[in-house]
């Protein structure tokens, strides 16, 4: 196992979260803080493992997560503010708590991330979908057997090192995306509204009995929710109103009521007064399909954001990578509450070395105050205004 002393990092680190602190009062720090949200997969893959050995070994779990946080503080040096491993399944939550069929990677496809086959198919098969019980539940508790094993075996080599991991699906509308697919989800909400409700009301009741059985296991109290909903993003306004609201709504005032975040991988920019006036969000993740200067516009001074930045760019030239880190500082920062990301994920297969040119480029452009001369393409990052597309 990859020898590790927290103790060693904790300078770093406590560095980097004062930056943030600054930035998530709206202030200005030093300069942007750049955290980079890389997972499991991209360790995994730059450290020699595949998928199959990542999600199948515990062992190997932990070991590429413990390289992965050394990697970031010495090498790629982003403004990472927190240390721990987590028990890490992928997007299957759904998969295991509704019983779906589940294709994990193996020696035949050790590339394939795991993911859940579909089960509503019919009308009929919302109408058999079953809100679980989380103390008798066989993958429910099967999760929690192998969180604990993971527990044990971090203690053994690390003793003081957080651990993550709870058993959560989406809220209703992504959850409904991972168990009928995301055709069948767009083309029923307009051909089986109310169908679509129920399904929807199933989804949250079992949010509900998840994130309560959690409570009770662990004792914490119900203060902070975070939501991902990736697939709510594409729906209309109107029908975001009609099929997302209201159950993200009840979520949040039930288990949000100090800090309230969400994570869309996808368009926000046509909801953002749902998202900040409604919602009353703290924090959001945006993702590469929205116009930032939509959202600084509507976040400015209410609503810390992250990301945004195009990670396809990695996989071009670096003056492209440029272009993208300028357009999101010059229109993002000033003022704090931003902080400097790729939109989603970074993906495994994103080379290493541009992905370490743009944590640097982003640290040297983002010093406060910002001003103008320090953007060289600012003639071209101001073509957005004429909506030029500049990752072309």
């Amino acid at each position: 196992m990859e020898p590790f002393n927290i103790n060693n990092y904790m300078k770093i680190v406590e560095e980097n979260r004062k930056r943030l602190e600054k930035i998530v009062e709206f202030e200005e720090a030093d300069r942007v803080p750049v955290i980079i949200d890389v997972g499991g997969p991209y360790y995994a893959k730059i450290f020699g493992y595949t998928f199959a050995e990542y999600y199948r070994d515990l062992s190997v779990m932990l070991d590429v997560q413990i390289k992965g946080i050394k990697w970031r503080l010495k090498w790629l040096k982003d403004d990472l503010a927190h240390i721990g491993v987590w028990l890490d399944i992928g997007s299957i939550a759904e998969g295991i708590v509704f019983d779906c069929k589940i294709v994990m990677p193996d020696d035949r496809n050790p590339w394939h991330s795991p993911w859940i086959v579909p089960r509503i198919k019919t009308l009929e098969d919302i109408d058999n979908l079953e809100i679980p019980d989380p103390y008798t539940h066989k993958g429910i508790k099967a999760y929690y057997d192998r969180l604990e094993k993971f527990r044990k075996l971090v203690k053994e080599y690390y003793e003081d090192l957080p651990v993550g991991g709870r058993l959560q699906i989406h809220p209703p509308v992504s959850a409904a995306g991972s168990l009928m697919g995301p055709e069948r989800l767009y083309s029923w909400i307009y051909k089986y509204p109310d169908e679509m409700h129920k399904l929807f009301r199933k989804l949250e009741k079992t949010f509900v009995v998840l994130q309560e059985f959690y409570y009770d296991i662990t004792g914490a109290e119900p203060s902070s929710l975070g939501l991902a909903d990736d697939h709510a993003g594409y729906l209309s306004r109107r029908l975001y109103e009609e099929f997302a609201m209201p159950y993200n709504l009840r979520l949040y005032e039930r288990f949000g009521k100090r800090y309230r975040s969400l994570h869309m991988d996808s368009h926000m920019d046509h909801i953002t007064d749902i998202l900040r006036d409604v919602y009353r969000i703290n924090y959001a993740d945006v993702g590469v399909e929205n116009d930032i200067r939509k959202i600084a516009e509507a976040f400015k001074g209410k609503v810390v954001f992250k990301g945004n930045a195009n990670w396809r760019v990695l996989m071009k030239n670096y003056e492209l990578i440029e272009l993208e880190v300028e357009k999101c500082i010059y229109y993002a920062a000033p003022g704090g509450g931003y902080i400097f990301d790729n939109g989603g994920e970074t993906y495994a297969g994103v080379p290493p070395d541009k992905l370490r040119y743009e944590v640097e480029y982003a640290k040297k452009v983002g010093r406060y105050p910002i001003k103008e001369e320090n953007f060289k393409h600012l003639s071209k990052i101001k073509m957005l205004d004429k909506d030029i597309d500049l990752t072309v």
